[in-house]
């Protein structure tokens, strides 16, 4: 389900496979200082045990997206990952540094929105620090119906995606 958007460069959407790993481990030294820390939550983590992590594709709800651009450089990944209730999942994304606010996040949030969908989640939730604009806005302006609560300096933020016949506002190729 490859989506492509133009904006302001050639965006390929694909998923994530395990012999992605090199690639995921490539994207996450790019992501650095505020970003990594918007993401992580800390500034010291493992990229190797991450990127391992996010290869992984052994739940059909363990959904990964890869951001491509012209010459197959990983700008961004997101990714969805179970949670104890079979029906919801946690979102995450990661965007390299220099590609923000280009389209690549909302490109893959609704690339991940449909395919969760297909998988039978019914809602995906994120634990956002306040200082992550890009994330906040990304939700903010998706359209989906979205509760948020904070909770311990962290707000949490709850999509409902109800039924796979309901989509959302606009389609990857739409993406801002």
């Amino acid at each position: 389900m490859p989506a492509s958007i133009d904006r302001p460069t050639r965006l390929r959407l694909r998923p994530v496979t395990p012999d992605d790993e090199p690639l995921l481990r490539e994207l996450l030294g790019h992501v650095t200082g505020d970003s990594r820390w918007s993401r992580f939550f800390t500034g010291g983590v493992d990229l190797d045990r991450v990127a391992r992590m996010e290869a992984r594709c052994d739940d059909p709800r363990r959904i990964g997206v890869l951001a491509l651009g012209p010459d197959d450089e990983v700008l961004g990944h997101g990714m969805c990952v179970p949670l104890d209730d079979e029906t919801r999942c946690e979102i995450a994304f990661e965007v390299a540094d220099g590609h923000h606010r280009q389209g690549i996040g909302t490109a893959m949030l609704f690339d991940l929105v449909a395919r969760a969908r297909e998988a039978g989640v019914r809602q995906l939730v994120a634990e956002v620090l306040p200082g992550n604009r890009d994330m906040i806005d990304l939700l903010r302006d998706s359209g989906l119906p979205i509760e948020q609560r904070l909770e311990d300096g962290v707000s949490h933020y709850e999509v409902a995606l109800g039924s796979p016949a309901v989509n959302g506002p606009s389609a990857p190729g739409n993406a801002t």
